[in-house]
């Protein structure tokens, strides 16, 4: 699993009092987690972004740290920072929690049985590829990435190595790596370079409007006589763009809306609200007075 962004800062008008965007994200983790705490998998993996910000509040801390500590108690856990967690997760969640291992450096990982090569995110490619090298030496069963890499695509946009300087490519994949599991991308996929399978679980919760659409998850690997692997969907809260007034029917009760064109107006805000539907702030455009000098 990966970018679960622990700690997010919002809230939307007619949400319940109290309420804030963060708890949504904290429920799809331990939504995500309900394999593991139920004694189905026998290692999790965190591949990035823990947090929203590199310097979380002391409410998602504590939250993470609780949780951590009950799933260590279940099963080994791996984490490891994203660029989101660019100060690392050592300084906020620690060391020290029985069970779970936090990587804030390239290093090799052995846990579970398993040989990982876990590489944070670094903002150049290269770095990257040095990094991974280092950390794959010998031979490993998975790397962990947060990076973009070449070909993964957000929305109509697509990553390209050499045009984007953290994106990567094959050619910086270590000799003899078969199998990446990595963060960083938001819209769940794979990718195949040759016989590497890079494979993106996706954020776990939608983090902005224009992940509406998409379908948050996780990614359940099975090793045996084969490997393979399947996506598995989480209950996440529904988010919708609303740009006409006649679109109010559409909208279902505890949504999260946008209102845009038409539809952007204190009184449609009104009916959404009192639909059931909770509201993006916004403002009112700024009045602007044009000033002019005659002589």
């Amino acid at each position: 699993m990966t970018d679960t962004h622990l700690g997010v800062d919002r809230w939307f008008v007619g949400s319940p009092r109290g309420w804030r965007r963060a708890d949504d994200h904290l429920a799809s983790l331990r939504a995500a987690l309900a394999p593991a705490f139920a004694g189905e998998v026998n290692l999790v993996v965190h591949t990035g972004d823990l947090f929203d910000r590199s310097l979380p509040p002391a409410r998602a801390i504590e939250e993470a740290r609780v949780l951590l500590t009950e799933l260590g108690r279940c099963v080994p856990v791996v984490v490891m920072p994203g660029n989101h967690d660019r100060r690392g997760l050592l300084g906020s969640v620690g060391s020290g929690i029985s069970g779970v291992q936090v990587v804030d450096e390239a290093a090799r990982v052995e846990v579970a049985g398993l040989r990982l090569g876990v590489v944070p995110w670094l903002a150049l490619a290269a770095d990257w590829a040095s990094a991974a090298a280092r950390a794959c030496a010998g031979g490993v069963d998975f790397l962990l990435a947060h990076q973009a890499f070449d070909g993964c695509r957000v929305n109509r946009f697509t990553f390209r190595a050499g045009r984007h300087p953290d994106t990567v490519g094959p050619e910086h994949l270590p000799k003899g790596v078969t199998r990446v599991l990595s963060g960083h991308i938001h819209p769940r996929q794979s990718l195949r370079y040759g016989e590497a399978t890079v494979v993106f679980p996706g954020s776990s919760e939608r983090t902005s409007f224009t992940e509406a659409d998409e379908v948050k998850s996780t990614v359940t690997w099975e090793l045996d006589r084969e490997v393979r692997w399947v996506f598995t969907a989480l209950p996440v809260r529904p988010m919708q763009v609303v740009a006409h007034p006649s679109a109010l029917g559409t909208i279902q009760a505890d949504t999260l809306v946008r209102l845009t064109g038409a539809a952007r107006t204190r009184e449609f805000e009104r009916e959404v609200v009192r639909a059931g539907a909770w509201v993006e702030p916004w403002k009112e455009p700024d009045r602007q007075v044009a000033l002019f000098s005659m002589r």
